[in-house]
């Protein structure tokens, strides 16, 4: 894991050798069969991705190997990594020799990094292998990650509209964070203080007393990633 963290958050502009590119042409080849056409238009409103167009970033192979990539998408409601293949096409990877990737974001300075994490990672195991996002900060660490899910709501249910549909669906999303413990497995939790201080509860005095005196506003993931470097450096 650390390696990983390594190859995505200090060399990403690393370049693959020929022998390596060929592990992800495999990669990609093997997965061929799940071609797909992205479709951002239609009659729902927004879409279950992550973007509304194709975004630039790179794939990780192994841990080891960073591949930049032209058009990178992220399903939402599938949590399926997709690599753009040219005329609105795009291939879904799901070859576990892709450890993890990155997305740029609209300001094509910062990115989404991704890491896969195994169920055994986790304190609940009833999970799968997927990705999740890290929580990026200056010291690199992956205390914090999130799972973002679209799926598809009804607004004229809400509204007692069941018989005449007058309003499109629409992509919605919903946030889940998990922390990792002493223990190194992570926890699910929601980002407020209560719910954080119960999974940082062996340590309850220092973290109370670092949580007042720096102000930590719970509500900030990034704020949540400072007292979680404080309290794994205990």
């Amino acid at each position: 894991m650390k390696k990983l963290f390594f190859t995505l958050f200090i060399i990403p502009a690393l370049l693959i050798a020929q022998e390596e590119d060929a592990i992800l042409n495999d990669a990609i080849n093997r997965n061929s069969s799940n071609a797909l056409r992205i479709n951002y238009k239609t009659e729902n409103k927004g879409n279950p991705y992550l973007y509304d167009e194709w975004k630039k970033g790179y794939l990780v192979i192994n841990d080891t190997v960073i591949s930049k990539q032209d058009k990178l998408q992220m399903d939402l409601e599938k949590g399926e990594l997709i690599v753009g293949m040219g005329e609105g096409r795009g291939t879904i990877i799901d070859d576990k020799s892709v450890t993890g990737f990155a997305i740029n974001k609209p300001d094509n300075l910062n990115k989404h990094f991704y890491v896969r994490l195994e169920p055994s990672q986790f304190e609940d195991t009833d999970r799968t292998s997927q990705f999740y996002e890290v929580i990026s900060n200056l010291e690199k660490t992956n205390y914090l990650v999130k799972e973002v899910q679209k799926y598809l709501y009804d607004p004229n249910r809400s509204r007692g509209y069941q018989t005449e549909n007058s309003l499109p669906m629409e992509w919605k999303k919903r946030t889940y964070y998990f922390i990792k413990n002493s223990s190194g497995k992570y926890i699910k939790t929601k980002l407020n203080k209560k719910a954080v201080l119960k999974v940082l509860s062996d340590k309850n005095k220092e973290v109370k007393s670092y949580v007042a005196s720096n102000k930590i506003n719970f509500k900030k993931e990034h704020d949540v990633v400072k007292l979680l470097n404080y309290y794994h450096s205990l």
